[in-house]
């Protein structure tokens, strides 16, 4: 099935790949499904870059499919990370035709286009046609930010070393596979206040190294992750946390009491599916 859909992906007769979308409004078709992180997706995304390339590059309707694809904003910043020039062209065009809204959201899509060369320098084209966007750029970095879902590491640098990150108050790499390792970028945000890790490979060496640094957290969802007693009991260092989720951890009651001792400002902490509950 994937080498007649790659067939019909490749194929330049509109009537033919405009098959790959939803024949019925509501009705998703092979475009929907191929979507990285959708069902049938098996690929991290190549099948469906060929299609995105193919519909991108069709006359038919380039605004309405746009708007039709603002949803999978998620997975095109994804693919841009790593080089798909169909999902940089899709990030410019969204920026350009103002598909999208929300000044953090926009930020997010200009800082994944500077995380290559080739989307720099189609950022640099779009923003000697667009003067507004360059100057919503140089009032600063976003304070909200959210990495599509299958993110690793890796594009986690990528991105963070591509543009100006020091107003960063609130990251989301819930469901990502971002590991320990990450630690090191995020200690260089320097006001970050909320961090939502949840189902990642985030560990104990990681909690230790944030632990070290990040003195204004305010907000730590770990639920899901494998983080131990070893390094929950970092936290104690992080006095500033209100919120904690630690969900389906590996947390004792022993650990547990502790953390309650030690940070003064805790509100709410949720231990359920733990040895603590």
């Amino acid at each position: 099935m994937k080498v007649t859909i790659h067939n019909v992906s490749s194929d330049e007769t509109c009537g033919v790949h405009q098959t790959l979308l939803g024949i019925r409004e509501g009705k998703e078709g092979w475009f929907h499904l191929y979507c990285p992180g959708g069902i049938a997706c098996d690929d991290d995304g190549q099948l469906w870059g060929v299609m995105l390339n193919t519909l991108m590059k069709c006359c038919c309707k380039r605004k309405k499919f746009l708007m039709s694809i603002s949803k999978m904003i998620g997975p095109i910043m994804l693919l841009a990370l790593r080089d798909n020039f169909a999902a940089m062209e899709v990030l410019c065009s969204m920026l350009e035709l103002e598909v999208v809204e929300g000044h953090d959201l926009r930020m997010q899509m200009i800082t994944t286009l500077q995380s290559t060369t080739e989307g720099k320098r189609m950022y640099a084209q779009l923003c000697e046609r667009q003067i507004a966007i360059k100057e919503m750029q140089q009032k600063g970095g976003p304070k909200k930010l959210t990495l599509p879902s299958k993110s690793t590491d890796i594009d986690l640098t990528k991105m963070l070393s591509s543009g100006s990150f020091g107003n960063l108050e609130c990251l989301s790499l819930a469901f990502t596979q971002v590991t320990s390792a990450c630690a090191n970028d995020l200690i260089k945000l320097p006001s970050l206040r909320y961090l939502n890790l949840w189902s990642t490979q985030f560990g104990d060496q990681g909690l230790q190294t944030i632990s070290e640094h990040l003195h204004k957290l305010q907000v730590l969802n770990l639920c899901e992750t494998p983080v131990t007693d070893k390094g929950l009991a970092c936290l104690a260092s992080i006095k500033s946390l209100r919120k904690l989720n630690l969900n389906s951890t590996n947390l004792s009651a022993l650990t547990f009491e502790g953390l309650k001792e030690k940070l003064p400002a805790l509100q709410e902490c949720d231990v359920r599916y733990t040895d603590a509950w």
